[in-house]
């Protein structure tokens, strides 16, 4: 048990445990992110995304995020997003290639999966780190193994986190480094409202249900 540090709701604070905590072990125990390094965020709007965005400009790097959606992009540009790309419209690893003047990027921050894979290995610089922690697309890409060999990457899986990271996060947050995102607070009787907005992929941040007092 930990103290909900000063200033943040419950509902802030509910969203530390999961998505926080899940996205400071990739970042920081897993990826070991430097300050210097340029991160991609695939899913911007998602919590663990968003939670990953927000945790890296903290901590000094620069970020790039994509989304389907440009309204999103625009969000996380208004958060501190370094530069956003719309993959609906825009090649994603082109872009990426010409953000980073054709080096790459660090890191990959993926939980997407099989649709974003091959595309996220090619948008590494040599060497570079890609960690996830989902596959709500699929499970199965292809591996790319000439690619991941010859470009020598790292494929890093994490998930959740530990009290001792928790604790670490929780005094970013009292610092007032870090305060999660909440898209909106429903009603109990309003979760099914929730549930389809989540299936229509309409949030940015975290949902939260208000159970009661």
């Amino acid at each position: 048990m930990f103290p909900i540090p000063e200033g943040l709701s419950f509902e802030e604070a509910a969203a530390l445990g999961v998505n926080y905590l899940t996205a400071w072990r990739m970042l920081f125990t897993k990826a070991q992110l430097k300050p210097w390094e340029t991160v991609l965020v695939f899913g911007i709007g998602g919590g663990v995304s968003l939670a990953g965005m927000q945790l890296a400009k903290a901590a000094g790097a620069r970020v790039i995020v994509t989304s389907r959606e440009q309204h999103k992009i625009d969000r996380a540009l208004g958060l501190g997003a370094d530069a956003g790309i719309c993959s609906s419209t825009e090649d994603v690893q082109k872009r990426v290639m010409e953000l980073t003047g054709g080096r790459g990027v660090d890191i990959v921050f993926e939980n997407v999966g099989e649709a974003v894979w091959s595309t996220a290995l090619k948008s590494l610089v040599r060497g570079g780190r890609i960690v996830t922690c989902g596959a709500t697309t699929g499970d199965q890409p292809g591996a790319d193994l000439r690619r991941l060999f010859i470009r020598q990457l790292q494929v890093i899986g994490s998930t959740l986190g530990n009290p001792g990271e928790l604790q670490d996060l929780l005094a970013w947050c009292a610092q007032g480094k870090v305060r999660p995102i909440i898209d909106r607070v429903l009603p109990l009787d309003a979760i099914h409202e929730g549930l389809d907005l989540l299936e229509r992929n309409q949030q940015f941040g975290k949902l939260a249900i208000a159970i009661g007092d």
